[in-house]
């Protein structure tokens, strides 16, 4: 039986895939692989390496003061994606494929303008086209693009996940292709998890709620647009080339109705108390952190009393900005949210008390809860964490 070319895939590799020469050479394999499945191939890559690796993203950073704002770090830290592009781009001709390198803005991707953590809101293939008509491969510059002002952007740590699957999108591809260190998206970390389990399929709300609860296979934005978009994404292993994770746009029948357990990244817990009108209170405190470009998660308030995290990093800053209100307050920390992911626990009774009761058997107190349709978490202290997730899982998934 006759199979049909595809007409366009996108594949991504992230920084440890192109870290070395031996790494670059597996991934011009993989591409030249792919090729035999499509007639085109869009390549989106990372800066090469990790922190203390030449070109790395915290390399580069390193080389510039503390003091420097936002917009600058922006364009120091794309350099890292260009390289890489160009790096590659190179390998590939050296292997006998027909490629060229272009930079986010040169393919056109346009961004709201928030430095350090920007959204794609549109892309102008134009220039992708013309170059895949003359080339085979595509190798773009991920994490980055071009704000209306005309100054450039980053797309937020883990942003060329994004990249590859908005361009997916824009070109219209038959399938996104993430190439991954990992072997598989599991059900949890398996650093802090010995037992956790390979997901060969999860659906794209699942695999949403996963990354934004801290599950760091892919990006939260890059969920999110394949879900909206009815994209084909696959999670390849870049050790084998083998599709390890398929991810459905539907909810999947099949599945378990919790798919997971995660962990955040460090925070701090904070409890203000104010007085008078509860609504100008706590629009007056989430208004003036807010105004500091400071994230705020897990929310709770009562009467004059608001319960939130912050980064720990931004602790004495958001400290400081509630001594300037007068207000009282406490906080607590190091700690971490941990949660349970499954958009198929909604409506299931019964599944907050098994949550409350896994932690009560391991000794590991619940600072603070939110839940929501697909998810329910607690904050807990740093040092409980790898415990609470064993005890989740072992509650949940095994």
């Amino acid at each position: 039986m006759l199979t049909l070319r595809k007409k366009l895939l996108v594949a991504k590799f992230g920084g440890t895939s192109l870290a070395d020469r031996q790494n670059r050479d597996t991934a011009v394999n993989h591409c030249r692989s792919l090729l035999e499945e499509a007639e085109k191939l869009v390549v989106v890559v990372s800066a090469m390496g990790r922190s203390g690796d030449p070109y790395a993203t915290d390399t580069l950073l390193d080389l510039i003061s503390t003091g420097s704002s936002i917009r600058e770090k922006d364009r120091l830290m794309i350099c890292g994606e260009v390289i890489s592009a160009l790096v590659m781009a190179s390998t590939l001709r050296n292997n006998g494929l027909s490629a060229e390198a272009l930079t986010g803005w040169e393919a056109g991707i346009r961004t709201d303008g928030v430095s350090g953590n920007a959204r794609i809101v549109s892309v102008d293939t134009a220039r992708i086209e013309e170059s895949l008509s003359r080339h085979s491969v595509v190798v773009i510059a991920g994490f980055q693009g071009v704000a209306p002002m005309g100054h450039l952007n980053t797309l937020g740590r883990g942003g060329t996940d994004t990249s590859a699957v908005v361009l997916g999108v824009a070109l219209n591809a038959d399938e996104v292709l993430l190439y991954k260190a990992v072997d598989s998206v599991y059900t949890a970390d398996p650093e802090k998890v010995p037992l956790a389990r390979e997901l060969s399929r999860i659906s794209a709300e699942d695999l949403r709620q996963m990354a934004w609860q801290g599950a760091r296979v892919v990006h939260p934005r890059a969920a999110e647009v394949a879900q909206a978009s009815d994209l084909a994404l696959k999670v390849r292993s870049f050790r084998t080339g083998e599709v390890v994770t398929s991810v459905a746009t539907e909810p999947l029948e099949d599945t378990r109705y919790i798919v997971g357990v995660a962990a955040g990244h460090v925070v701090t817990g904070f409890t203000v108390t104010g007085s008078g009108n509860p609504s100008s209170f706590f629009a007056g405190l989430f208004r003036k952190i807010a105004d500091s470009g400071i994230s705020m998660d897990m929310f709770s308030v009562f009467s004059c009393s608001a319960a939130f995290t912050v980064p720990v990093e931004s602790t004495c800053e958001v400290g400081k900005l509630i001594d300037s209100m007068n207000l009282h307050y406490t906080t607590t920390g190091p700690c971490v949210k941990i949660s349970i992911v499954g958009a198929g626990m909604h409506g299931l009774l019964g599944v907050m008390a098994r949550f409350c009761e896994a932690l009560e058997r391991v000794d590991v107190n619940a600072l603070q809860t939110v839940d929501s349709h697909a998810t329910i978490s607690a904050l807990v202290l740093l040092e409980q964490r790898d415990e609470a997730l064993r005890e989740l899982h072992r509650e949940f998934i095994e």
